[in-house]
């Protein structure tokens, strides 16, 4: 289990001023209309769901509860994009350092009527330009990216995935410029979703 630290350094807080304002923007931006709820059949039961693992591309969790509210923000408009959902999952990942990437995950499991639209509702509320198709994986589904800034100018990736089980965002920040970053969503998507039971 992740040690929560009680006290920071003065340093410490200046170091994550910029990721607070990341995390107001993610905040300010689940004022979304809500999505329509889709119909779940009876005979649809889940096979999979989502869970947080302890690191994420090498970046431990954070304990910012700034932080974790920001990647939890979407969690309701996901939610209804599933139904009755089964699981749900958001967390924040790294930034121990000024210039520190992180990571924010948000997805829900259950029933997804829609995966084409479910994606692309998914990602609405983020400030990103020039969404594009990119590889789903093996777990396929459709998946979508794509990137822009933050309103601290920091860059943002953020993709989403929808298939018939499950719905996540994986949001990318970093004080450098992006490059593709399909592997590193692909990673994640993996390490997120779980054989059910």
């Amino acid at each position: 289990m992740a040690r929560i630290r009680r006290a920071r350094s003065a340093r410490a807080l200046a170091a994550t001023a910029p990721l607070l304002t990341v995390a107001a923007l993610l905040l300010s931006s689940g004022c979304t209309s809500p999505a329509p709820t889709p119909r779940v059949e009876a005979s649809d039961s889940p096979h999979r769901k989502l869970y947080t693992p302890e690191s994420l591309l090498g970046m431990p969790k954070s304990m910012s509860r700034e932080l974790v509210d920001a990647a939890q923000s979407q969690l309701d408009q996901l939610k209804r994009e599933v139904g009755q959902p089964t699981s749900a999952v958001g967390w924040a990942y790294g930034g121990e350092t000024p210039d520190a990437d992180m990571v924010y995950i948000s997805g829900a499991s259950g029933t997804v009527a829609d995966p084409a639209g479910t994606v692309d509702r998914a990602l609405r509320p983020y400030r990103i330009k020039q969404v594009g198709k990119v590889d789903a994986g093996q777990l396929g589904g459709e998946a979508r990216c794509g990137q822009g800034h933050a309103e601290d100018g920091s860059y943002l990736t953020a993709c989403g995935w929808a298939d018939k089980e499950t719905v996540g965002v994986v949001a990318f920040v970093s004080s450098r410029p992006q490059g593709d970053r399909t592997a590193d969503f692909l990673a994640v998507r993996g390490d997120l979703e779980r054989p059910a039971g």
